[in-house]
């Protein structure tokens, strides 16, 4: 029997290749993306502590400097809290650029995987059909020997 040889598997193996290529890029991507939103959950977190701990210090009697210093890490918490707003947004736009590359990846390894379906139903309908005429011949033959010897 024949063996099917597809004539685009170098490129299908190419492809799919490529497609694994892109997931695992948009893997990472939307790892990074997580890891800052994260960043920004902990930094809102340390933020809403120094609030506290900054209405607690008015309770007791104490010099400016602490509060001053409280003040200053909460200012600094908030600009580092909008960096990682900006962040989240740089990685948001780098995970739907990897998730578009993926989809590309995966359409053309699909186009390939259908034309590769068809051959290879084109091929087993063949086969089946050689298989079928060779059948045939093997019983007109046998047939034509029983009629030589009767």
């Amino acid at each position: 029997m024949a063996k099917f040889k597809f004539k685009f598997e170098t490129i299908l193996k190419l492809r799919k290749n490529r497609e694994e290529d892109a997931l695992r890029n948009l893997g990472a991507a939307q790892s990074a993306y997580q890891a800052e939103v994260a960043r920004k959950a902990q930094l809102q977190k340390e933020l809403e502590n120094a609030l506290i701990r900054r209405e607690n210090m008015g309770a007791s009697p104490m010099t400016i400097l602490p509060f001053q210093m409280e003040q200053d890490f909460i200012t600094g918490t908030k600009q580092r809290i909008l960096h990682a707003e900006r962040d989240i947004a740089r990685a948001t736009r780098v995970v739907e650029k990897a998730l578009r590359i993926y989809l590309h990846a995966r359409r053309q390894t699909k186009m390939l995987e259908l034309v590769y379906e068809k051959e290879y139903k084109e091929f087993r309908r063949a086969q089946a059909k050689r298989e079928q005429k060779l059948l045939d011949d093997m019983v007109i033959m046998r047939d034509r020997l029983k009629e030589k010897v009767a």
